[in-house]
């Protein structure tokens, strides 16, 4: 990536944060409280200046954290700043994360439908301002903006160590490196995900025979930013080279046997921006899953991709991933990797006839 690219895409993040700030300052924190019948609201003077309501978690009806309903507030709203926390749960962010966590939304562009009622001051249609705000809210055209963020002692209640690890070669550096957990109430592990050095939510997984509940198998908190980021992007970009995987298992059994540039996308679905945090690195092995999901990504990542870095696809083994295999395994995988350029032809074929 170019110096002046790089400035360019810098710049252009700014004015989309200077152009979201505006919009959040439209936000009427008022009307957001009542919408969500927030309890027991006390206004007093921020230490600022500005203005902030206290009142029992509103965040209690999306991840239950308080024994008795909060009845002794721990959460403020400060209304000048359109900023929410709760002290408990460690949790803080912009009224617009708020709204996506209590609508239980993947994206910030699926609760446009709720935000577009809280907006006041319009200096133009009701339309065009939602239009805007799509772009802004839209994870395949914005940067990584206003992501939400939690307190690490969040993490405290999950530090004991589980037998899985073990089984899914995960060791104690791993373990450590990542910050993974278990959690013993649901009966799964626990992956947190830190953006830039701040915990931005996790993905929890279920354990087989275990769980209280199977499925989903990844169990996400709240207003994860899935499509945002990348897991274990802090780390790995660090090197000039990446592996891209659809797991964080597979991330840590990478770790495990000391290979710790591999990120994951939570999945087979792929969005533009996290192809543009993937081009920033000059090579990126792409290993997909052998399935119809992990084909239509690894299709998205290569086409995306192979105009503004190397890319080189691992042909994976069906019912397998980087997480069954051992180093040699890897290595050799990685060894025999294919150009994009020779991939992209192969693609419509094999739809036909299957993979």
């Amino acid at each position: 990536m170019s110096r002046s690219s790089g400035f360019s895409s810098g710049f252009d993040a700014l004015l989309r944060q200077d152009t979201l700030q505006e919009y959040l300052r439209r936000l009427d924190a008022r009307a957001v409280l009542d919408y969500y019948g927030a309890r027991n609201c006390t206004e007093q003077a921020g230490g600022d200046g500005t203005t902030e309501i206290v009142h029992s978690c509103l965040l209690d009806q999306v991840e239950p954290h308080h024994s008795n309903g909060d009845e002794h507030p721990s959460a403020a709203c400060n209304i000048d700043k359109r900023a929410y926390v709760c002290y408990a749960l460690g949790w803080g962010g912009s009224l617009f994360r708020l709204i996506q966590k209590l609508e239980n939304k993947e994206s910030l562009s699926e609760t446009l439908g709720t935000v577009g009622q809280f907006l006041t001051g319009a200096t133009q249609d009701s339309s065009t301002m939602l239009a805007e705000l799509d772009k802004l809210f839209n994870p395949t055209l914005h940067s990584q903006i206003d992501l939400p963020a939690y307190s690490t002692k969040v993490l405290d209640g999950w530090s004991r160590p589980h037998p899985y690890w073990a089984v899914r070669g995960i060791n104690a550096e791993a373990i450590e490196k990542l910050r993974l957990g278990y959690d013993e109430r649901e009966g799964r592990i626990v992956f947190p995900h830190f953006v830039n050095g701040t915990l931005v939510g996790w993905q929890k997984r279920a354990i087989p025979g275990e769980s209280k509940d199977e499925h989903p198998k990844y169990r996400n908190s709240s207003g994860f930013p899935k499509s945002e980021t990348l897991y274990n992007l802090d780390i790995a970009r660090r090197y000039p080279r990446v592996c891209v995987v659809e797991s964080p298992m597979s991330v840590a059994h990478a770790m495990s046997l000391g290979i710790p540039n591999v990120v994951a996308t939570f999945g087979a679905k792929i969005s533009d921006l996290q192809i543009a945090q993937l081009a920033d690195f000059e090579r990126v092995y792409v290993w997909f899953d052998r399935d119809g999901a992990g084909l239509t990504g690894e299709r998205k990542l290569v086409e995306g991709l192979h105009k503004r870095t190397e890319v080189y696809v691992v042909t994976p083994d069906r019912g397998k991933d980087m997480g069954d295999a051992n180093l040699d395994g890897i290595a050799l995988k990685l060894h025999d990797a294919v150009p994009a350029s020779l991939r992209l032809g192969q693609y419509d074929a094999w739809r036909g006839h299957g993979r």
